[in-house]
């Protein structure tokens, strides 16, 4: 769902999908829509198998990173190559509460896989994605997680359960969640950046068998971004009782 910031300036959609979906439908804005056939909805849009429905949305009305004085959770993506890693990762985001995210390179979030996988939350999560090469790309990063260090977030990396690990880890529930947070999600294949993780040592993790070297990166993300969730609802439950 998009609000009225970032609203569609257009929308395709087949005559089959809306004798299917009148009662939603009905939602749209009538003049926003445009009855395509099933061949050029095909050719207007890379997915193979399209719903009946496209949106055209102008690239202007996505919201735009502005560091606000209230945040207190931004989720740090480095490198992340795999689109539907980025879209998933984006939809966790919006659902944890996350107030905006830092992009070190990798998947475009405009790309479409990333957009269809994110469920529309790119829409909704401003982005600062950092540009160039990736020496220019990680001491840009570094420079932002410096900005937020400096104004009271904790940095925390994320380190994969090894049993060979040299690196102290805490389990991602023994941290405070309350303050002010930045977490750092790592390339998939690569992990974190080794210039990342020398300027920011804290490091957290999800205890799991040693039969897995690592999680999926999109996967990590949802116990790690819902535990702020589930601190903030049992205190509030505590409060109650």
């Amino acid at each position: 769902m998009l609000n009225s910031g970032n609203a569609p300036s257009k929308i395709l959609v087949t005559d089959k999908w809306l004798k299917k979906n009148q009662s939603l439908s009905k939602k749209f804005d009538k003049s926003l829509i445009t009855i395509v056939s099933d061949e050029v909805l095909a050719s207007a849009i890379s997915t193979i198998n399209p719903d009946g429905i496209a949106a055209l949305v102008e690239i202007s009305s996505i919201p735009n990173y502005q560091f606000n004085t209230k945040d207190d959770l931004v989720l740090v993506l480095d490198r992340i190559q795999d689109p539907g890693n980025m879209g998933n990762l984006f939809r966790t985001a919006l659902a944890a509460g996350v107030d905006s995210i830092f992009l070190a390179g990798g998947a475009h979030p405009l790309n479409q896989k990333v957009l269809r996988a994110s469920s529309g939350a790119v829409f909704h999560l401003p982005f600062l994605r950092f540009e160039g090469n990736e020496e220019e790309i990680i001491n840009s990063l570094l420079n932002s997680l410096s900005e937020l260090s400096n104004v009271g977030f904790k940095i925390f990396s994320t380190s994969s359960h090894k049993k060979n690990s040299k690196k102290f880890s805490k389990p991602y529930w023994e941290i405070d969640w309350t303050k002010r947070t930045a977490l750092i999600l790592g390339n998939e294949g690569e992990g974190i950046h080794k210039k990342i993780q020398e300027a920011f040592n804290e490091t957290i993790s999800i205890p799991h068998s040693e039969l897995v070297e690592s999680l999926n990166v999109a996967c990590v993300a949802v116990p790690l971004l819902l535990e702020r969730k589930r601190v903030a609802y049992t205190s509030k439950y505590i409060d109650k009782k």
